[in-house]
């Protein structure tokens, strides 16, 4: 059955991007049951904008729900796709079904699920002639459904245009946790970059610095900040580059906000004092680790919430830009990536939390890339995992921040989160749901990362779901491989 998912996924992925009219456009969206009462119009389904959606709580939030379209005159199709608000809002796996009404009756049809892993469900059944279809919810997986948007389609969903295949090229390395240096050895760690290297992941972004508001400590010996107990007496940064330099791979590493702070307002000689100890650091940094072949850029470990700085990139940014120029003056050659997260917004402080959507990504961080001239590349955080920004929102996203990445002649990346991270736990993907993600990132992104290699893709670190997608990523990778 896996074998079977990941093959119909890849072959999703390299389809050719056939041209398919969205029938539901030509119809009306509708909610016929008696426990699907309107609480937001049914019209939000098929009004071609992912940033509405219906969802019912009339009389109750209790099942049965329904949505589906209708049309005047009968339309044939072989295939439903239903966006759904987030993961949080699908159907239990057996608690849905796809139903179409002929002559006033309505009946089941044989439908399955591409890829029921992410929130956005292909189904696909039989050739049918119907003057209606919908999908009816029996159970939920947790909460009522919720639904963006519901196409129909007369055999398939156009397919995305990808800038590039829609798989990794590399990993942040979270490795500096304690645990990681009592569980693998230098030989085990090693190994680890191997392990990588062999599912394609040629790009390392290597943490190097733990702490904050000034007590910071270090995986590397003899530096400017203490070293980290667990690391001592160890290189581990010597092991995992002289690994990366023999398999020809690129690795890039970093170390803590460009202040040493994340918010504004501090008391200046503090900040002075931090960033004086930090950019003693840095230097100490490149010049022990600068020879290596595989140390081709700098990580920039600065993920900011425009809302800290009352949605003004003034500050925050000219802290990036100082960094950047530091680094650029240390190692002219090095690339200089700056993260971008998909943080929720709000206008004031006294405002609710919202969504972030293009027009505020636009609008903060233009002039803020913009006044960072030493960065070379601006790397989105999907927000995949850690809820910030569901798939139908991080699609918009992602196309916005390229807009604005080929305006200022920066490089795009995007970090394809593998994980659930947050609230709601902390566990590795299902494949289904990192592919949907790297397909989404495939049509914006010159580059695909992922957070994070050894907590949540390591075949060795003794965790499952770990070892699990693991596997299941090299399987999709060599069925993609072979038909892209």
């Amino acid at each position: 059955m896996l074998r079977a998912c990941l093959v119909a996924m890849a072959m999703a992925v390299c389809a050719p991007a056939l041209v398919q009219a969205n029938l539901a456009l030509e119809g009306r969206a509708l909610s016929g049951l008696h426990n699907s009462g309107p609480t937001v119009p049914p019209a939000l389904v098929n009004d071609g904008d992912m940033t509405t959606w219906w969802g019912s709580n009339d009389p109750t939030p209790d099942p049965p729900k329904d949505i589906g379209i209708a049309w005047e005159q009968a339309r044939s199709f072989s295939c439903v796709r239903v966006h759904f608000f987030s993961m949080g809002y699908v159907p239990a796996s057996d608690g849905w079904a796809i139903q179409v009404m002929r002559d006033g009756v309505f009946s089941d049809l044989p439908a399955t699920v591409d890829n029921p892993d992410c929130p956005r469900w292909t189904f696909r059944f039989p050739p049918v002639t119907a003057e209606l279809v919908r999908l009816v919810v029996t159970a939920y997986a947790g909460s009522r459904p919720a639904v963006r948007e519901f196409e129909v389609y007369e055999q398939s969903p156009p397919a995305p245009r990808l800038r590039r295949p829609a798989l990794l090229d590399g990993a942040f390395w979270a490795f500096h946790y304690p645990h990681w240096a009592e569980r693998w050895d230098d030989a085990a760690l090693a190994a680890e970059v191997d392990h990588a290297h062999a599912i394609g992941l040629d790009t390392l972004i290597l943490y190097t610095v733990s702490g904050g508001d000034g007590e910071w400590s270090t995986v590397m010996p003899d530096a400017p900040l203490p070293q980290m107990e667990a690391w001592a007496g160890r290189d581990p940064l010597k092991v995992i580059l002289s690994r990366a330099d023999a398999l020809g791979m690129r690795a890039y590493i970093g170390d803590a906000p460009p202040t040493g702070y994340s918010l504004p307002g501090e008391e200046q000689a503090v900040m002075a004092e931090s960033r004086e100890r930090l950019d003693a650091y840095r230097s100490a940094l490149l010049e022990r680790y600068g020879a290596h072949p595989s140390l081709v850029g700098y990580y920039l470990n600065f993920e900011l919430c425009p809302a800290n700085f009352g949605n003004d990139p003034t500050v925050p940014a000219a802290q990036v830009q100082q960094l950047a120029a530091l680094i650029s003056g240390l190692r002219p050659d090095l690339e200089i990536v700056l993260p971008l997260g998909l943080y929720r917004w709000r206008d004031t402080p006294e405002d609710n939390w919202e969504f972030v959507g293009p027009e505020q990504l636009r609008a903060f961080w233009h002039p803020f890339i913009a006044a960072v001239p030493d960065v070379d590349v601006i790397m989105v955080i999907d927000g995949r995992g850690t809820g910030l920004s569901p798939l139908a929102l991080t699609d918009l996203n992602q196309a916005a921040v390229r807009a604005v990445c080929d305006e200022l002649g920066k490089t795009m990346w995007t970090d394809v989160e593998c994980a659930v991270m947050g609230a709601r736990g902390y566990y590795s993907f299902p494949i289904g749901r990192l592919a949907a993600s790297m397909e989404v990132a495939a049509q914006h992104a010159d580059r695909l990362v992922t957070f994070d290699y050894p907590n949540y893709l390591s075949p060795t670190n003794g965790r499952e779901p770990s070892a699990r997608l693991y596997e299941d990523y090299r399987e999709y990778r060599n069925t993609l491989l072979g038909r892209w």
